[in-house]
């Protein structure tokens, strides 16, 4: 178990490598985060903005929406002309809050036919709120399979990678397809061993 301080360390390290795998993919993005209202996500939003930041020469395009509740999805439409929006919910609510904010958010999207990249955060990809929203709604199933710039990342422990990989979906066929692997550090690596 990590204590709060290891926890805002290990978001630190963790945005570094996100944060340059965006850069990486865009090097001119302009960035949307869509962040929970919490300790650990505002740590999160913060590492990942300052990466993004620092790797555009602090001449990106970044905004950021906190969602607290399902009725917040609305303030998604504000911000439709962002080139990347980053969904992230996860450590300090629980599963099934998750889920609501992360499906209220894809319902959103998929009704303003955002036509751009979404990054799912690893809290929201690995415990299948992607793909249950997926399945339960028929808008949102058809914006998943219609959108090609889906990606996340997961991390492999015995390699001390993690692995940026794009989402495809094709109705009830779901796979990653592994676009490139990021060396992390020992301190990284131990955080993350901790914390599962």
């Amino acid at each position: 178990m990590l204590s709060l301080a290891e926890q805002f360390t290990l978001r630190a390290l963790t945005w570094r490598v996100i944060g340059e795998a965006l850069t990486s993919l865009n090097p001119s993005l302009s960035l949307w985060v869509v962040s929970g209202k919490n300790y650990i996500c505002s740590s999160f939003a913060g590492a990942l903005s300052s990466t993004v930041l620092s790797k555009q020469g602090w001449l990106t395009d970044l905004e950021t929406v906190v969602m607290e509740k399902e009725d917040d999805a609305e303030e998604l439409e504000k911000l439709i002309d962002k080139d990347v929006i980053y969904l992230w919910f996860g450590w300090e609510s629980d599963l099934d809050t998750n889920y609501k904010l992360t499906k209220a958010a894809l319902k959103k999207l998929a009704l303003l036919d955002y036509q751009w990249d979404v990054f799912f955060h690893v809290r929201v990809w690995v415990p299948g709120l992607v793909e249950k929203a997926y399945l339960e709604d028929s808008d949102i199933a058809e914006f998943l399979t219609e959108n090609p710039g889906l990606w996340t990342f997961k991390f492999d422990l015995e390699k001390g990678v993690f692995v940026i990989a794009q989402p495809h979906f094709a109705w009830e066929d779901i796979h990653l397809h592994e676009i490139k692997q990021v060396p992390i550090t020992k301190q990284h690596l131990d955080l993350l061993k901790a914390s599962l």
